[in-house]
C-alpha cells in the first residue's frame, strides 16, 4: 500500500509543474513607488456669496499623491486647502476644502540627456468643506524636473497648472451664509519621492 502511494505521488509530480513553479511562469502587475508631496500655491478666485456681493479669495493648501512610472497610470491622492474671506457680509473667516482626488495620468517616456518630463492628469475631486460634500473634474498639466534622466520611476520637482471645470456650492463660508466658488485656474509645486507608496507584486490571475 505504502508503495502505491509513493508511485502515486511520483506520477503527481511527474505531471507538470509545481505551485511554485507555475507562479513563476506567471505576468506579475505593479505599481510604482512614487509619491509626490505639494504645495497649493495662492492664485485669485472668484467667490460668490448669497447676500453678500462677490469676493476675491487665494486658497493655498497641500497635499500628497501616489504618482506611477508608466506613461499612463492611475493616481489618487488627499489634499487640504484654506480659504481666507475678508468680506463686510461675512467679517473675517476662514474656511477648508478636504478633498479626495482620483483620476489618470500621463508621464512623457525617460529619455537620455532630457531632465524635463510633460505631465497631464485628470481627476474627480470628492471634497468636504464644512457640511457640504462636493465632486468636481478637474485637469491639470505640467512639468517634471527628472533627476536621474533614465530613472524608470519618476523623481524630482515638479510643477502643475490646473482648472476646475465647475462650480463648487458650499453651505458655509462665513457667518452662515452660503457661496459659490467659480471655475478657477491654480497651480502648485512639488516633490516626487521613491520609496514612500509600495505594494507587494500580484501575480496576474
Amino acid at each position: 500500500m505504502r508503495k502505491t502511494a509513493a508511485l502515486f505521488c511520483l506520477l503527481l509530480a511527474a505531471a507538470g509543474p509545481g505551485p511554485a513553479q507555475a507562479a513563476e511562469g506567471k505576468p506579475v502587475w505593479r505599481w510604482a513607488a512614487a509619491s509626490e508631496l505639494y504645495f497649493i500655491m495662492p492664485a485669485a478666485q472668484k467667490l460668490d456669496i448669497d447676500g453678500g456681493g462677490t469676493a476675491s479669495v487665494k486658497p493655498w493648501g497641500l497635499g500628497i499623491r501616489a504618482v506611477g512610472s508608466q506613461p499612463f497610470s492611475r493616481t489618487g491622492g488627499l489634499q487640504l486647502q484654506a480659504i481666507k474671506v475678508d468680506k463686510p457680509a461675512t467679517g473675517k473667516n476662514t474656511f477648508y476644502l478636504l478633498e479626495l482626488l482620483l483620476g489618470m495620468q500621463y508621464i512623457s517616456p525617460a529619455a537620455e540627456g532630457r531632465p524635463l518630463r510633460f505631465t497631464a492628469a485628470g481627476y474627480a475631486d470628492l471634497g468636504l468643506a464644512d457640511s457640504t460634500f462636493y465632486a468636481a473634474p478637474v485637469i491639470s498639466a505640467g512639468l517634471l524636473y527628472n533627476i536621474n534622466s533614465l530613472a524608470e520611476t519618476p523623481n524630482g520637482l515638479t510643477f502643475d497648472l490646473y482648472y476646475r471645470l465647475t462650480d463648487i456650492d458650499l453651505d458655509n463660508v462665513g457667518s452662515g451664509r452660503a457661496g459659490t466658488l467659480k471655475p478657477a485656474l491654480g497651480f502648485k509645486l512639488g516633490y516626487i519621492f521613491e520609496g514612500f507608496w509600495t505594494t507587494a507584486p500580484r501575480a496576474a490571475q
